[in-house]
């Protein structure tokens, strides 16, 4: 079938369960290896169990009252519950509104920071959730969030999915029809909830299917959470759309073994998959020489690398090694996507290319000049090709006076076409700032995405974030390149790293570093301050000034777990900036600037039991008060943050630690006790 002749995405749903009965759909990994042969569709769920399932959903949605336009939140891990209760709110046309997990009860605070804005904003008829958030929000909740509850009716996904006694009644669903809303994840203000209208959704899946050379019966591997659009758009959707199915396991499942994703490539022949660039840099670390061995990579076709910046050595380093297992050169492509565009807007279709271009021309003046590869270092930047503008869209780089940019010019990136999204629900204001962008000459609005970007050669390449660019004496500087630099210091976290511009009100902007210490460099405090925080400290300096040719004047020295992060990982560079800037805060181990002398104050030294010392180290690298007996995996944390804590204590302890889904805290120390 061509599913670009179709009006929205419930009719193409409906015709591929007509055409397709028996083909797979959804495969999901419940243990990251292997099918949940215990659920209702025994792991593998087909075209018309989906169907069915979802036109049961919408019916058990619209027997409580639910009309089309409503939202209903829908907070549940990656599972066949999530996709049959999406697709159903899609085929009732209820809005749904995916968003993240708690960490659990008592992370409940943390979570609701963010939480009850999306809710305000929201306004939903329902929430559905798993039985544990459930029964907390029924029974646990605090008297000063009662009233926030009252009046919103609240399901467990069990309870939807067992209410067979409705009658499936199918609405009128338009092309121009809001198709669910997407909230931007780590908001701290006022969330906005992209409006994706099935218009919206059919013309950006059409393109990413030709882009990525989807095909009938092709499979896509997934791991990236289904709240977050690179997972739910582009992989979940798109898979449907073009008539693939999906394997699916959770985060935690690829986190705390990247081999996994790899291995269900292999095992299910998939074609297709979705990562951000730190996943190919964790298979980099974590999967070794013999695991080359168990991997036939030869049935890939597209991997699209993105939702945040990507650097060109790190991808030519996973290409390089990973080719022995038959991954062509031209399967990892990078791309540029937001959720304000669905997810993609362009992507290269022939894997990773790079323009070496003069560093020094392109951030004193936003140009760029073409080098050689055999430049020095010092002067070359390597900016990676996100390839052109997909079909029936345009990119223009606008400059100060709103007008496009010749090629070659650094200027605010603007987009459009019919994958832009409605705009933002219910906040007209946002709406117009972001989604109705003039042009000079052009007719059309553009969305402005916040991000500096340049053409060549009718190709994009990313820049930087315009509001996180640091300008020192009238010179730019891109944080993620500083960043991305300092990944090379073996003793800081990677992924932890902020550079920014600091400085008081009416006072020059320096550049100023904010990155957290390994934790196993600081159990001797005393040690670490008198000799590993100086050497840190000068290699920094070193680094710095040889690329960049200046020094971050301050320099903050962090504990494992302060550098404030959204739900899919990204550095929150605002909140953090607000942070730092106070004297002292929670997590802040030293404050170094140039001019003054470091501080080599003693901390005594103290010998705790395993068990202290256990929780100690939790402490540290996962910045949570832990539960002993609660599941690791579960604690609500980054899921890079637990395999680096599982790495620690391999390393302290000099064992291997045997880590399920189940382990908590408690069994490993038992572990450890038996050692």
């Amino acid at each position: 079938m061509e599913p670009n002749t179709y009006n929205n995405f419930v009719e193409i749903a409906q015709q591929r369960a007509v055409e397709h009965p028996d083909r797979d759909c959804v495969i999901f990994l419940e243990d990251g290896e292997n099918p949940a042969f215990e659920s209702r569709y025994s792991g593998t769920m087909n075209y018309l169990q989906n169907d069915q399932s979802a036109r049961q959903v919408a019916a058990a949605l619209q027997k409580r009252g639910i009309s089309k336009g409503e939202r209903v939140l829908i907070i549940l891990p990656n599972s066949l519950e999530f996709v049959n209760i999406f697709y159903g709110c899609l085929y009732a046309g209820i809005l749904a509104v995916p968003l993240s997990e708690p960490a659990g009860p008592k992370n409940m605070a943390a979570y609701l920071e963010t939480f009850l804005p999306t809710l305000k904003v929201s306004k939903p008829s329902l929430l559905i959730a798993t039985p544990t958030l459930v029964d907390f929000l029924r029974n646990q909740l605090p008297p000063e969030l009662q009233k926030v509850f009252d009046g919103l009716k609240i399901a467990t996904d069990k309870e939807i999915l067992t209410d067979t006694s409705g009658e499936y009644l199918a609405p009128e669903i338009n092309a121009d029809d809001t198709a669910y809303l997407q909230f931007t994840s780590g908001s701290t203000g006022t969330p906005k909830g992209i409006m994706i209208g099935h218009s919206n959704l059919l013309a950006n899946l059409e393109e990413a299917r030709k882009f990525m050379q989807l095909k009938e019966e092709n499979g896509t591997m997934i791991w990236l959470p289904l709240f977050h659009d690179f997972g739910l758009a582009a992989g979940l959707m798109g898979s449907l759309y073009s008539g693939g199915y999906s394997v699916l396991m959770t985060p935690a499942h690829f986190i705390r073994k990247p081999l996994r994703w790899l291995s269900a490539m292999s095992k299910h022949k998939c074609a297709h998959s979705y990562v951000p660039p730190f996943a190919l840099d964790l298979c980099l670390k974590k999967i070794s020489d013999e695991d080359l061995n168990q991997l036939d990579l030869s049935c890939m076709v597209s991997v699209t690398d993105g939702s945040e910046p990507v650097h060109y050595l790190p991808t030519k380093k996973f290409n390089d090694r990973f080719s022995a297992c038959g991954l062509k050169a031209d399967v990892i492509r990078p791309g540029f996507g937001m959720a304000e565009i669905v997810i993609m807007f362009s992507g290269s279709k022939t894997g990773l290319h790079g323009l070496c271009v003069n560093r020094h021309v392109l951030e004193t003046e936003g140009k760029i000049k073409v080098l050689d590869d055999s430049a020095p270092e010092a002067d070359k930047k390597m900016l990676v090709n996100l390839g052109s503008a997909m079909d029936g869209h345009e990119i223009v780089i606008k400059g100060a006076e709103n007008q496009a940019l010749p090629e070659g010019e650094v200027g605010e990136l603007m987009v459009s076409g019919p994958s832009v999204a409605q705009g933002y629900y219910e906040n007209e204001q946002a709406t117009e700032e972001i989604f109705q962008q003039n042009i000079q000459g052009k007719e059309q609005h553009f969305l402005a995405t916040g991000d500096t970007a340049l053409l060549w050669k009718g190709e994009l390449y990313f820049a930087g974030r315009i509001k996180d660019i640091i300008i020192i004496r009238g010179r730019n500087y891109y944080p993620q390149d500083i960043e991305q630099l300092l990944t090379g210091v073996e003793e800081l976290r990677p992924g932890c790293l902020m550079a920014y511009a600091s400085g008081a009100e009416n006072e020059s902007e320096h550049l100023a570093v904010a990155v957290e210490v390994r934790a196993d460099l600081l159990k001797d405090q005393d040690l670490f301050r008198k000799y590993v925080l100086a050497n840190i400290d000068q290699q920094i300096i070193e680094i710095v000034g040889k690329h960049f040719q200046i020094t971050p004047t301050e320099r903050l020295y962090l504990e494992p777990g302060t550098v404030a992060k959204t739900s899919s990982g990204k550095i929150k560079h605002q909140r953090n900036r607000q942070t730092f800037a106070e004297k002292s805060f929670s997590g802040l181990l030293e404050r170094i600037y140039s001019s003054q002398d470091e501080d080599d104050s003693a901390i005594a030294e103290t010998t705790p039991s395993l068990k202290n010392e256990i929780v100690a180290l939790f402490k540290k690298v996962v910045s949570l008060e832990p539960d002993l007996d609660q599941p690791i995996l579960d604690c609500g944390a980054d899921s890079v943050v637990i395999v680096e804590l599982i790495d620690k204590l391999e390393s302290k302890f000099a064992r291997s630690l045997e880590i399920e889904d189940g382990t908590s805290l408690r069994d490993i120390i038992k572990q450890l006790e038996l050692s």
